[in-house]
């Protein structure tokens, strides 16, 4: 690392490192992790956004994972194939990109809809037991915000946590639905006799939610499961905006979703599930060529009896949702 960097960001650097690593050591959802990451480099060399891609499981586009300092919804579309763009530049040649002016580089790319103004930009590998595994990218409003100095700092960062963002990733890849981003159900199986026993153990209430698509056949039948995909994966982030920092989004199925809802009683978890139901339904989905589908969705809630097998507590779920179908769906029923 050079010498000179900056007074202010060596000063910061030693107290976000110790973040960091606590952060990496925690069973923070890995999105929330990156996040946290991304607003500590931001806060380090002063800039207006900055952004984690990793590469996908076919290793040909950077996804973003987590940002700081952008709006959610273009954080979930922004997305660079290998060699395109800057990010892609990066990740194509494992080199950094410290831009003064990017209207004045020709590896820049506007953006459709980008409501993030950029002027300059910082851009690093993330590289992993030899390989590139993403990018880091930090940007400005203003021409000429950054100089090699802080190009090293977020570097050297990058360097640190490279391997532990890399094991997590894979983690995460073995635990989650490609799809919708959700748990699977094998990390199901895992984790809810784990809430099971700490409910046992520390005398707390514990729920879950199962959450059905209404009439989500009528998508794939009259659009094509592409939209159908989509219609998923956006069902998906919705519901996770909806529920607690600590509860758990499964993908149980299907267009079937449950929710483990630690520290929830029936009542508690009947709010969370509404809340749901309504993020779903608040707004169309906007499917392409002028396409917008309104969907609902049905939520079956069960709080879970003392001595009670984790099938019975799914099972119950499943009786509550079909209850709230029965009635008209759209609506969420608590099991009795």
């Amino acid at each position: 690392m050079s010498r000179d960097l900056n007074t202010d960001g060596l000063q910061k650097l030693p107290a976000a490192l110790f973040e960091i690593g606590k952060l990496i050591g925690s069973d923070l959802d890995p999105g929330i992790l990156l996040s946290r990451i991304a607003e500590l480099i931001c806060q380090l060399i002063d800039a207006k956004a900055c952004s984690v891609m990793l590469l996908d499981a076919d290793r040909k586009r950077l996804l973003a994972k987590a940002a700081y300092g952008l709006r959610t919804e273009r954080m979930h579309t922004l997305s660079f194939a290998v060699g395109e763009g800057v990010a892609g530049w990066v990740m194509e040649r494992g080199t950094p990109a410290l831009i003064a002016d990017v209207a004045k580089d020709v590896r820049f790319i506007t953006l459709p809809a980008n409501q993030t103004p950029i002027a300059s930009m910082i851009c690093v590998p993330l590289l992993a037991r030899g390989e590139r595994v993403g990018v880091v990218t930090a940007t400005s409003d203003r021409l000429d915000a950054f100089d090699s100095n802080q190009l090293e700092l977020v570097r050297f960062i990058s360097t640190t946590i490279a391997l532990d963002i890399e094991n997590v990733r894979l983690h995460r890849v073995a635990v989650t639905d490609p799809l919708t981003g959700a748990y699977n159900r094998e990390f199901l199986m895992q984790r809810l006799p784990q809430e099971i026993e700490a409910a046992v153990d520390r005398d707390r209430t514990l729920s879950v939610a199962m959450v059905d698509v209404d009439h989500f056949k009528s998508v794939n039948d009259q659009h094509g499961h592409g939209v159908g995909d989509f219609v998923l994966a956006e069902i998906a982030r919705r519901l996770r905006s909806a529920i607690r920092t600590g509860d758990l989004l499964v993908r149980y199925g299907g267009e079937e979703f449950l929710v483990v809802l630690p520290k929830a009683d029936a009542g508690r978890a009947w709010e969370v599930g509404e809340r749901m139901r309504q993020r779903v339904c608040e707004r169309a989905f906007d499917v392409g060529d002028g396409l917008a589908l309104l969907l609902r969705v049905s939520v079956g809630i069960a709080q879970w009896r003392m001595g009670e097998p984790m099938p019975d507590l799914i099972e119950r779920a499943d009786v509550a949702l079909y209850g709230a179908k029965e009635r008209g769906r759209n609506r969420v029923e608590v099991a009795p």
